[in-house]
């Protein structure tokens, strides 16, 4: 008798369990269809409530872009290849719910290229194509957070490959001298008055928290300031950029397939232990002598 209930007891627990699963996905099923198919979304058309301001950017989207540097490797042309999480949120007017009618659902997650994004390129782009981050960012199929207020969240993991010299003629320099490099970012078509770029959370500078310590480069310095705009003698729309400007420094190079360091392991690990603190922001970072 203790069995059965202890059975019938399990069942009533995994029905409950599978009724609320069920009925989650259901609701979620059903919201999509009525963003989505319902309301004829249509992601390849810019989500503004009314037409761009002739004069200001009172009318535009504010897109909040960061980026966070997983790995850097610089070649002698003075090209950086890079590994990074771009972040970046905006709003989309149509995305827009009231959780009350759908079970109390106040987000889902859904493949970024169902929804509109922001037409971002890196100006100073070293490669097009199949495998840059134009390529991938236009395609890549890492999902978004869609919130009920219409806030969309996209972290997606891209590659990067900036020309570092992009602007001038790189000197003959030693590989173990700290280098320069910058990596500009922004709209590709809109202006300021469709497009009002800002700094996610605020920050002006690359995120080094998440950086690997098998990275060849390491970031010893930042300049911030990274929001910039631009005008043009044909225009009166500002153009908007995320212009991350700092110098790099080689950790370690492979020598006969031996890791061989430039800086000493202990004088690394205080690297990271800096990129780690309240601290990691600030425009110099000390990696020994």
């Amino acid at each position: 008798c203790k069995m059965a209930a202890g059975m019938r007891s399990g069942f009533v627990l995994f029905l409950a369990f599978g009724i609320s699963c069920a009925t989650n996905e259901n609701e979620v099923s059903s919201l999509i269809d009525d963003l989505f198919d319902d309301s004829g979304y249509q992601n390849d058309v810019i989500p503004m409530l009314k037409p761009a301001d002739k004069t200001t950017n009172v009318n535009a989207i504010n897109i909040a872009v960061g980026l966070s540097m997983i790995s850097m490797d610089l070649d002698p042309a003075g090209v950086l290849s890079a590994t990074t999480w771009l972040r970046s949120s905006w709003s989309d007017f149509r995305l827009q719910w009231d959780p009350k009618e759908y079970g109390g659902l106040d987000n889902f997650k859904i493949p970024a290229s169902m929804i509109w994004k922001p037409d971002l390129s890196v100006y100073n782009a070293a490669d097009f194509g199949s495998g840059s981050f134009e390529d991938r960012y236009s395609l890549d199929q890492t999902n978004a957070i869609v919130y009920s207020t219409g806030k969309v969240l996209w972290i997606p993991p891209l590659p990067m490959k900036a020309d570092c010299n992009h602007d001038h003629v790189l000197p003959s320099t030693d590989q173990n001298d700290p280098q320069g490099c910058n990596i500009k970012i922004g709209s590709w078509t809109y202006d300021g008055f469709h497009l009002n770029l800002t700094a996610f959370g605020g920050e002006e500078y690359l995120d080094l928290g998440d950086m690997s310590k098998n990275s060849p480069y390491v970031v010893t310095s930042q300049e911030g300031d990274a929001l910039q705009t631009k005008y043009y003698p044909c225009c009166k729309e500002p153009y908007l950029s995320m212009n991350y400007r700092f110098s790099v420094h080689r950790a370690f190079a492979i020598h006969d397939g031996e890791k061989v360091f430039n800086k000493s392991p202990e004088d690394l690990e205080k690297l990271f232990e800096q990129y780690q603190t309240k601290e990691k922001m600030k425009r110099e970072y000390n990696v020994g002598e």
